[in-house]
């Protein structure tokens, strides 16, 4: 397949090292080490996956990847579905100029395995100038993340390793709240090429899941620069996790690997996860975590006391900032946080939010719903703004479009486009409930909904500014049956056209056309802002319960969650 080509020079820069690049600026001789600016190289979630890869008898292959300056190896880092899951099958094979084959399929090797994650190579027959994967169709279904690229490498060192795990971490770095090298289990470095004089920082983001344990996910990222590319150590001096957590990458005392051709004299900063605004979302958050933001702020003003660096625009920069740059490293959402790591005055956006729990059974995990069936449950949302959260103000709103009716809609949604206000009073830092009911349409199928937050009057969760979480990023999902449908329960009275509100529920009441009475405010956008405000017409589903319950007749296939991914802590 020639036809679906990826560069790493695309605007996402998807993959582990589209935010770390090699020391120099290689020239065109096929054979020079690939700089990592342009490396090929590609990254599918599960969904991604099934989606563009293109079937081919057992095998599924993925989009051709281009070489213009030659490959001899492909190199595949893997998220699977389970811990004991075995690795699947992958082969590849580079092409020349014509697109013919210069040497058979050849399959990866495992260099490292971890749990769910893994790294494989090959190093191809011949010289290629595109470069093609293939994964065994049966075992695709246990892929969560897939990256793969095609590379010369850098040559193999012949060099003594410099110490266990490199040098000792400096007491003055430590003190700054950094964790060791040893802390996460690094590989002994290869690294030689030292550069003691520091003048300016690069902030980059990983481009990958940031919900895994930090201290695998680091050896993931190091196995994968030394395994694939030949680097001598993993490309950064410094991560941060999730959690705010500061990891010590490759010693400071060494050339990073991070910005092709400006390395010298720059530390590399790199955000575990991926914080761009587009082809982000299944690896949530979108939004870097305060936490993080404030944590590497403390490094970098830490950093330029210990170096005599001036903080500025120009000393610390986002990677795509730096001459000859063509990635969107580190993510847009990440970039306009640049001011506040330079300033060290990190005020948290008004209203944020961040995914905690969920008593429906997740997106990967479906059931079905017999028609008018229904099925009661919760989201649970932390509040990581500035702003509390109150009944009658905050609520759970359909999105993509922002505002459309739901065909979901149960009895006890304040319309059909708010399935519930918060429970209660939420103060930054505690979890709020939004409790609602499921009900199945009438006619089977599927019946996909995103849902996201809105401040009533003043502002979504997800606009620009705010925290988060994105429009695409909590959905329910659900299949109706070709069944008979469930019978309708009269329940303990009869509803009218308004709403039902749970205890505390905070909810508006309607008059009998199914839109606020007069002198209500009805606090709903209009036109997917949070301007004038009006209420979406309830409309009755046929066959619908009156009451909430769990439905007994068939299973519901509800996923609403952060799409391929529960969190895990």
């Amino acid at each position: 397949m020639r036809g679906a080509r990826s560069f790493v020079l695309a605007a996402l820069a998807l993959g582990l090292v589209a935010c770390a690049e090699a020391p120099g600026d290689a020239g065109p001789a096929p054979l020079e080490p690939t700089p990592a600016a342009q490396v090929p190289e590609a990254s599918f979630d599960a969904v991604a996956l099934f989606r563009d890869f293109a079937p081919a008898g057992a095998w599924l292959a993925a989009p051709t990847l281009d070489t213009p300056l030659g490959a001899t190896r492909v190199g595949a880092f893997l998220t699977l579905d389970a811990d004991d899951a075995p690795v699947p099958a992958l082969e590849a094979r580079g092409l020349d100029a014509d697109g013919a084959p210069v040497g058979p399929w050849r399959p990866l090797e495992v260099s490292w395995r971890e749990g769910r994650m893994v790294v494989a190579r090959v190093d191809l027959e011949d010289v290629a100038l595109a470069a093609e994967l293939r994964v065994a169709a049966a075992d695709a279904g246990r892929v969560g993340m897939l990256t793969w690229s095609a590379v010369v490498p850098e040559p193999a060192q012949e060099l003594p390793e410099v110490a266990p795990r490199s040098a000792a971490l400096r007491s003055e770095i430590a003190a700054m709240g950094v964790r060791s090298r040893e802390d996460w289990g690094a590989r002994a470095t290869r690294c030689s090429s030292r550069d003691p004089s520091k003048y300016r920082m690069a902030i980059h983001h990983t481009v990958t899941p940031a919900d895994s344990d930090p201290a695998t996910r680091l050896r993931g990222i190091q196995a994968f620069h030394q395994d694939t590319r030949g680097w001598c150590d993993i490309g950064y001096h410094f991560l941060v996790s999730l959690d705010g957590q500061l990891w010590e990458g490759r010693s400071i005392e060494f050339l990073g690997t991070h910005v092709g051709g400006q390395n010298s004299g720059n530390i590399g900063i790199s955000f575990i996860g991926c914080f761009h605004s587009s082809s982000c979302s299944s690896w949530p958050p979108n939004e870097p975590p305060n936490v993080m933001v404030e944590n590497v702020a403390g490094l970098v003003a830490g950093l330029a006391d210990l170096y005599g660096i001036a903080i500025s625009s120009t000393s610390v920069k986002g990677h795509r900032d730096h001459e000859g740059a063509t990635t969107s490293c580190p993510g847009d959402y990440l970039h306009r946080r640049l001011d506040d790591i330079r300033s060290g005055s990190v005020e948290p956006p008004d209203f944020a939010a961040e995914y905690v729990d969920q008593s429906f059974p997740l997106a990967r995990d479906p059931f079905e719903l017999a028609p008018g069936e229904t099925s009661a449950g919760y989201l649970e949302l932390r509040n990581v703004g500035g702003a509390t959260w109150r009944p009658g103000e905050t609520y759970l709103a359909t999105t993509e479009p922002r505002d459309g009716a739901s065909a979901l809609a149960g009895p006890d949604w304040v319309a059909p486009n708010r399935p519930a206000t918060v429970d209660g009073e939420v103060p930054p830092g505690a979890t709020g409930r939004f409790a609602f009911t499921i009900q199945a349409p009438s006619t089977p199928g599927e019946y996909p909904q995103y849902f996201g937050l809105v401040q009533e009057g003043t502002a979504w969760f997800s606009d620009p500014g705010q925290g988060g979480p994105p429009d695409d990023q909590l959905q329910v999902r659900v299949t109706v049956l070709d069944v008979p449908p469930v019978e309708p329960d009269p329940g303990p009275g009869e509803l009218d056209a308004g709403t039902t509100p749970g205890p505390d529920a905070g909810a508006m009441p309607m008059d009998d056309a199914g839109a606020p009475p007069m002198g209500v405010d009805a606090g709903l956008p209009s036109g997917g802002d949070a301007g004038p405000r009006v209420f979406v017409e309830r409309r009755t589903i046929r066959g619908s319960c009156s009451a909430g319950g769990a439905g007994g007749g068939g299973t519901l296939l509800v996923g609403l969650a952060l799409l391929v991914l529960r969190r895990r802590r």
